[in-house]
């Protein structure tokens, strides 16, 4: 008799994160993950161990998407501006709904106090920065953004208004989320724009 076919990872990870993102880090567990996957328990039990470790990889599978996930996202925006804006909003469109973005900020809290996640969840954002940067110097050079920080500076700056304003609309969600971290990302860069400048008067 053939030995059936395991569920992949992948499959056991979309299902938790599908419970994570309703429920919450507090009301998640291996159980209700099974269940929405359609395998027992003693599966997740059996391939991950707790739901620490459950958390644990939804972190590193993050990390693993983010670069090809950005370089997907700007390809063909012509203008290296543009691209900043779509890596500075690029974690947040699936949170454009109070449930889920508060079920990242608890989330959030649950991978600050460990010190593996919050490993992690440094490796994710440095690669999020790297690509700002990247854009940063980009834009720069086109004539777009000629009163800029260093690029490393600007990256800290629109990653800590991207965080805080979620962070914010999760507390009080009035309106997009998205409509909201795209009017204070341009507020932001438009701090840095010379006026009257045109490309390469920088």
């Amino acid at each position: 008799m053939a030995r059936p076919i395991a569920t992949p990872d992948d499959a056991l990870l979309d299902a938790a994160d599908r419970v994570l993102m309703t429920e919450g880090p507090s009301g998640f567990t291996l159980a209700k993950a099974a269940e929405s996957a359609g395998v027992s328990a003693a599966t997740f039990i059996k391939r991950f161990g707790s739901k620490e470790r459950v958390f644990l990889r939804l972190s590193q599978r993050w990390v693993a998407s983010l670069d090809s996930g950005l370089e997907t996202a700007t390809r063909g925006v012509d203008r290296p501006l543009r691209r900043l804006q779509v890596v500075a909003l690029y974690n947040y469109h699936g949170m454009d709904d109070p449930v889920t973005a508060s079920t990242q900020a608890a989330a959030l809290a649950i991978d600050l106090q460990n010190d593996e996640m919050r490993g992690w969840l440094h490796v994710g954002w440095g690669h999020v920065r790297r690509h700002l940067e990247r854009h940063a110097v980009s834009a720069v050079a086109a004539g777009d953004l000629c009163g800029a920080p260093p690029p490393a500076q600007l990256a800290r700056l629109v990653m800590t208004a991207m965080e805080g304003g979620c962070l914010a609309w999760s507390v009080h969600p009035e309106g997009s989320l998205i409509s909201r971290l795209t009017a204070d990302l341009d507020a932001l860069l438009s701090g840095w724009r010379r006026e009257g400048s045109v490309p390469h008067d920088c």
